[in-house]
């Protein structure tokens, strides 16, 4: 039963989704911050040398291909395609261990990426304390702009704009709250901050110093916090930074607007294992927009098939729940031939094999009340033809059985 209830909804997928954005132009953004050394306590958003240098040697070894954010936006204007698995790396703040450490491992792979350096905290004399987020923090721990020129003149790093002063909160409201300074109305001597103000202040703060010590304006900001509004992107675009990175997670593709490239964050110092199950993720593209599909409401005798696909086709959703079921006479009746319920009208089995060419867009939701030999086998057998999404309704114990290895991503920790 629930095989032909998924076939139905791979096809209303094939009919109803959007295409797909040029594959070529496809990457992943990871957003790293402070690379520590093994020895020292580790911060949520830090990572360890050693831990990077292996993430670097597994995405060597598995076909993953860091690219630059040149290479990225020729693909994008129709140049070359990026190569398959593109990985666009970012590294978040300026910490010196970005020449100390991270530099070393760019030479050694030949990767590039990019620094985002925060203004106000890199114009702080020598000897004196920057106010890291609230918290003083020697200028000994961040980068001279003679190593970032350096790394510069390398062609390996590009240096991106994390705004001059923005990396904090400020005053949101009477109750003391704060939030993101780029995308809070300031609250102060009563009163909150108007658009004129507003603007004003991220023009003043998104003109930055960076060009000054580099010799070359930043094209891109990394938001503080992965937080920006329309008029800050707007803001960002007429000071010659139409790109703008988050830390939403996903793909990005050639839809996927420059003002908001997405991120993924990697957070303490992750192990390998879990490192290469998150890069074995996918995300829709698009946002959800589903539909519920109830063939018990077609008309007697009618074929409601053909005017419901009509009526996906104009909305074009990316999901559709079909109920496979009916109340008649007090029974819950299927709507196709099983041998496990009464049938009502055969109003389903009019659709053949879900096409191995849909293997992205179908999920096959097994039913738990069936053998965990028999779903493993079936699971086996989908994957073999080249589909990926499986799901199991309800959570039985006999999923730590033999089915465990078929549905649990801890066990294929390696990309398709």
């Amino acid at each position: 039963m629930t095989f032909l209830i998924r076939t139905l909804l791979g096809v209303l997928l094939a009919l109803a989704a959007p295409p797909a954005p040029a594959a070529d132009a496809r990457f992943m953004t990871l957003s790293y911050h402070e690379v520590l050394a093994d020895n020292e306590p580790l911060t949520p958003t830090a990572v360890r040398a050693s831990d990077l240098a292996r993430q670097f040697g597994w995405m060597r070894a598995n076909d993953l291909h860091p690219a630059s954010v040149d290479q990225i936006l020729s693909a994008r204007a129709g140049g070359r395609p990026l190569p398959r698995n593109a990985i666009l790396l970012t590294f978040d703040e300026c910490f010196k261990d970005a020449y100390t450490r991270i530099f070393p491992l760019l030479n050694l792979f030949n990767y590039a990426a990019v620094i985002a350096l925060v203004g106000q905290w890199m114009d702080v004399p020598e000897g004196q304390m920057v106010d890291y987020d609230g918290k003083p923090a020697a200028r000994s721990k961040f980068l001279s702009w003679e190593q970032v020129r350096e790394m510069q003149a390398s062609g390996l790093v590009e240096v991106a704009s994390h705004s001059y002063g923005l990396h904090r909160g400020i005053l949101a409201n009477p109750q003391g709250n704060t939030h993101p300074a780029t995308i809070t109305r300031l609250y102060a001597n009563g009163r909150y901050e108007d658009d004129a103000a507003y603007l004003a202040r991220l023009r003043h703060d998104l003109r930055g110093s960076i060009s000054q010590h580099t010799g070359k304006a930043p094209r891109i900001i990394l938001w503080p916090y992965g937080r920006s509004n329309q008029a800050a992107q707007e803001v960002a675009s007429n000071l010659g930074m139409p790109i703008g990175l988050t830390l939403v997670d996903g793909f990005n593709d050639a839809g996927t607007p420059k003002s908001v490239w997405k991120r993924q964050l990697i957070e303490n110092s992750q192990s390998l294992q879990a490192f290469a199950e998150m890069l074995r993720v996918t995300w829709d593209a698009n946002p959800a927009r589903s539909v519920e599909v109830d063939p018990g409401t077609w008309p007697p005798g009618e074929d409601g098939l053909s005017p419901t696909l009509d009526r996906l086709l104009t909305l074009s959703p990316n999901i559709a729940f079909v109920k496979p079921a009916v109340e008649r006479d007090g029974r819950e009746m299927a709507l196709f031939p099983t041998a496990l319920r009464p049938v009502a009208d055969d109003q389903l089995n009019h659709i053949a094999a879900v096409p191995t060419e849909m293997a992205r867009h179908v999920l096959f939701e097994f039913d738990p009340s069936l053998p965990p030999e028999a779903i493993a086998r079936h699971m086996r057998h989908r994957e073999a033809d080249g589909f990926r999404q499986f799901g199991v309704g309800g959570l039985p114990e006999s999923l730590m059985g033999p089915l465990f290895p078929s549905l649990s991503l801890r066990w294929q920790p390696q990309l398709p």
